[in-house]
């Protein structure tokens, strides 16, 4: 690994130090490991590769809970909700701060990338940061975050199981931190559950139709095919890892390729990862056509 390694990787102190030799996370959740390239690369790039993505998957979680959960449990909290799922929302949203803050530390602890920024890989221009603002401060005119957040965080579910399952193989500060984020998530989940079943019947079915059809754009576009983050991470790891330079475009088109990966969209959304939200949308027919996009990947 050449210099530019180093700077990703200051030497914290003892008690607070991390193994690099480790993966950070399951090789299967990471885009990469699903492309024949993967198994071009020598071990440490794969490594190296590994702790990478490992930052950008923090990162996501990060993202949500400061960008949306923020303002969408904040507008719920004062809603004529009944009074118990109120107070679960607000445990819901402590920890969700907390979560954030954990991620963060864990993240900076690793790469001086964020010494002064949260995000390194996950870059949000001004315009689309506003537009989210807005829409997370109107949760009743864009009800689709609540759908949004019910499938991120029953993921999530899925992701720190399979952490705990390879945890003899990885990193045991990014165990530990998945271990106690699984524990929280499963409240999150019930508790979208509840806001859903509160809201989505209520909303009109034009309005329904409306959030469904921008709800399967956002999958398409952000939280399926990997992109523009992924892609940074790929040019993170060239940039330590120069001979690498040259397949700069193969490693871009293989990752593009995974929109047609049926293994990887599995990983992503199916019914072992994200069960209780496919089960909701075929409650609804307006999903149909979600369903069809984001389980399958079909074109209508």
């Amino acid at each position: 690994m050449d210099s530019a390694a180093t700077v990703l990787m200051p030497s914290p102190p003892v008690a607070d130090a991390l193994d690099f030799s480790r993966l950070f996370m399951p090789e299967m959740l990471t885009p990469l490991y699903h492309t024949p390239a993967y198994g071009t690369l020598s071990e440490q790039q794969r490594l190296r590769y590994n702790q990478l993505n490992a930052l950008y998957f923090n990162e996501q979680i990060m993202f949500f809970e400061k960008a949306l959960a923020r303002n969408v449990l904040g507008y719920f909290q004062r809603s004529a909700l009944p009074e118990a799922l109120k107070s679960g929302l607000r445990q819901f949203a402590d920890e969700e701060e907390q979560h954030s803050a954990m991620f963060l530390e864990l993240n900076r602890r690793c790469s001086r990338l964020y010494r002064q920024q949260d995000f390194y890989f996950i870059r949000i221009p001004p315009a689309g940061a506003k537009l989210l603002e807005f829409m997370s401060k109107h949760p009743l005119w864009f009800p689709l975050l609540l759908w949004l957040m019910h499938l991120q965080e029953e993921r999530s579910l899925f992701f720190g199981r399979v952490f705990l399952q390879f945890q003899e193989d990885l990193e045991p500060s990014f165990v530990a931190l998945q271990r106690q984020h699984l524990a929280d998530e499963v409240g999150h989940v019930r508790w979208d559950e509840q806001l859903l079943a509160e809201i989505w019947p209520k909303t009109t079915y034009l309005l329904r139709r409306v959030n469904v059809r921008m709800l399967v754009w956002m999958i398409d576009e952000y939280f399926s095919v990997p992109k523009r983050s992924s892609v940074r991470v790929v040019h993170e790891l060239i940039q330590e890892f120069q001979d690498l330079r040259p397949r700069t475009n193969e490693l871009c088109q293989q990752l593009n390729a995974l929109g047609s990966n049926a293994e990887y969209r599995r990983l992503l959304y199916s019914a072992e990862t994200v069960p209780n939200s496919l089960a909701k949308f075929e409650a609804w027919p307006e999903f149909n056509n979600l369903r069809r996009r984001i389980f399958t990947g079909a074109e209508t």
